[in-house]
């Protein structure tokens, strides 16, 4: 078959800048008219299937009672298996939002069936929708029995298509899931069909203690390692018939585990019996951390191939739990970790995409641009032609999301690698928050497939879309690459005037390094410490008496930390009075003064937090 017009003109400019050095200017005015190409083949070669789930996607983002109401059906209604529950809270949104407009005619109308009939047809009714919301998520959420999953895997490899393995499922919260995440993830590496697993830290450990820092690296890596080798054990055969490696790629999913999962990754492969083995990490770029943290693992990374070992891979994102952040940092009073703005998020993407195809840089790490994006496509397809690095290089999708886009974007680059999230029908509630995270993601406002689906070159929104582009492009340089958390322990406490409005005092943020010092030094001191005489403070005196008791430490039983002076019938009376002669002179204080004095307990207390978390250690255990 005779190629299009489209992908002509896009090849044609691919080779137009083979070798060649593009301007910043030339470099992003070439991004958008490749872009604009390789969005009309996509448009071209539309399938009908896909135009209706472009055209159901697109009504909804028209309809903000209709997508509400498809948010809140998918997250609150099929988590538990108790029908009744599931009918009252269904009936509970049909009546809050309304049946959506956007929704189809035959749809519109089971639903209202539904409202009327209510918890009388819950037996039937529930388990048919949640037959169906599996069976409407099975393009973007992959049935994980065996048979369903290699039928999967084989058609996209006729298609070319590589497949990375993601199990979809929560933290483990037991040692026992830990185990069986674990030998789910040594099964696939076993099975000769799958190439490529993506494993987070948080499913093989359910400990991780970020004040335990070498222990539970030290237990991390003991895991990692044994899924390498079994990765090394079992190669994959290609459809050429030439022998690779199996991948094992470390994904990340929350701030808490950045630095913990880097830490792992070079600490693993820094061992001699992984020194020729290669593998991956996950950097996001809404984290102005992982511009520094590309770096580091660069240097290393050259390092390491410079001494004969294997090259790494970082799959580049741009990050997927914005409001898991979110929440997080508001819990703990802490600023969220990601870039406040789309923009900032975008155009750091761009910068670790320039740092990445440097020759010297891409020779030692291999880049899988996982964007659907199509300006940043553009962008990275130019580049990598215009630096030379295509071989180190890949471009990465998620499984089910805009495929027409995929096959474009596969046709030119020669290659495609899919994020496939996989789950069985007991798991399909990890499904469901997955469904609601992507849901989220991909209708936000400035998101890009948000109007993919609608996008015409030439059109207002194309304009729209090619402004953000531009303006990423032109401030990639300039976007702050330092982190937003910066709290530091080992600092002197910055007081506060009494007339400062009120604020909740911030957790310690254990995700930083400076914080878990201070706490080994907080830990060092306090095991050191001894008091002789704890008196017993009444008033404005310190009154010590003949009748002694010891305290402990109950981490350290046998010593004794201190001796305090008891108490008798007399003292407490002696107490007693002063809390009542002190009762008017309370009463009579103004509002100002209170606050004054209030302010001053407070100051104190953040001033010496590091001895109060120590006595708390010391005296009751704390952890």
């Amino acid at each position: 078959m005779d190629e299009s017009q489209h992908i002509v003109k896009a090849k044609h400019a691919l080779g137009a800048v083979k070798k060649k050095e593009l301007s910043t200017e030339e470099r992003r005015e070439g991004a958008i008219d490749l872009a604009g190409n390789l969005l009309n083949e996509a448009r071209r070669i539309l399938t009908n299937s896909e135009r209706r789930i472009q055209e159901e996607l697109a009504g909804m983002m028209n309809d903000p009672k209709g997508k509400a109401f498809t948010v809140s059906l998918t997250d609150q209604c099929f988590r538990t298996q108790n029908t009744q529950r599931v009918a009252d809270q269904m009936l509970f949104l049909i009546k809050k939002f309304g049946v959506p407009r956007f929704a189809s005619y035959d749809k519109q109308a089971q639903l209202l069936a539904f409202r009327f009939l209510g918890k009388r047809s819950a037996a039937i009714a529930v388990p048919f929708a949640r037959s169906m919301l599996r069976s409407k998520s099975s393009h973007v959420i992959i049935a994980g029995e065996k048979r369903s999953l290699l039928k999967h895997i084989k058609g996209r490899r006729e298609e070319g298509v590589r497949i990375n393995l993601n199990h979809l499922g929560e933290a483990v919260l037991g040692e026992e899931e830990a185990k069986r995440r674990f030998d789910i993830y040594i099964s696939d590496l076993e099975n000769p069909e799958i190439e490529y697993i993506s494993v987070k830290i948080s499913t093989i450990y359910s400990q991780l203690n970020l004040l335990a820092w070498e222990d539970t690296l030290s237990t991390l890596a003991e895991r990692l390692k044994e899924l390498l080798r079994k990765a090394n054990e079992h190669e994959y055969i290609r459809l050429d018939g030439t022998s690779i490696p199996k991948f094992v790629n470390l994904d990340m999913e929350e701030y808490r585990d950045l630095h913990l999962t880097v830490d792992l990754f070079k600490r693993v492969l820094d061992d001699p019996e992984f020194y020729h083995h290669s593998a991956g990490v996950v950097l996001q770029s809404y984290l102005p951390d992982s511009y520094l943290i590309q770096q580091e693992l660069t240097i290393w990374a050259m390092q390491r191939v410079m001494n004969g070992g294997a090259p790494i891979k970082i799959r580049l994102v741009k990050g997927a739990n914005l409001a898991m952040e979110q929440v997080d940092a508001s819990l703990h009073h802490w600023p969220q970790a990601p870039y406040t703005t789309k923009a900032d998020v975008d155009a750091n993407f761009k910068r670790m995409i320039n740092y990445a195809f440097k020759p010297e840089h891409a020779r030692a790490v291999r880049i899988g641009i996982a964007s659907h994006n199509l300006f940043d496509i553009a962008y990275a397809m130019l580049l990598r032609v215009e630096k030379n690095v295509e071989e180190f290089t890949e471009f990465e999708m998620l499984e089910g999301m805009a495929d027409h886009i995929r096959k474009v974007v596969q046709n030119l680059s020669g290659d495609m690698l899919l994020y496939c999230p996989i789950a069985k029908r007991e798991e399909f509630q990890y499904a469901i928050a997955y469904l609601v995270r992507r849901l989220d993601e991909n209708t936000a406002p400035d998101n890009f497939l948000r109007y993919a689906f609608e996008l015409i070159p030439g059109t207002k929104e194309w304009y729209q879309q090619t402004s953000h582009f531009s303006y990423s492009c032109h401030h990639a340089k300039n976007v702050s690459l330092f982190p937003r958390r910066t709290q530091n322990r080992l600092l002197e406490p910055q007081l506060h005037d009494a007339s400062s409005p009120f604020v909740n005092e911030a957790d310690t943020d254990w995700t930083l390094k400076s914080n878990r010092r201070w706490a080994e030094s907080l830990m060092q001191e306090w095991k050191a410490k001894a008091f002789s005489q704890i008196p017993l403070a009444i008033g404005d005196e310190d009154l010590f008496t003949e009748e002694k008791a010891p305290g402990h430490d109950p981490s350290i039983p046998e010593k004794v930390l201190y001796q305090y002076s008891l108490g008798d019938e007399k003292h407490v009376d002696q107490a007693l009075s002063v809390a009542k002669e002190e009762e008017s002179t309370w009463a009579s204080m103004v509002v100002e003064e209170r606050i004054k004095l209030m302010s001053g307990v407070a100051q104190s207390l953040r001033k010496h937090r590091k001895n109060l978390v120590g006595a708390m250690i010391a005296d009751c255990g704390k952890t």
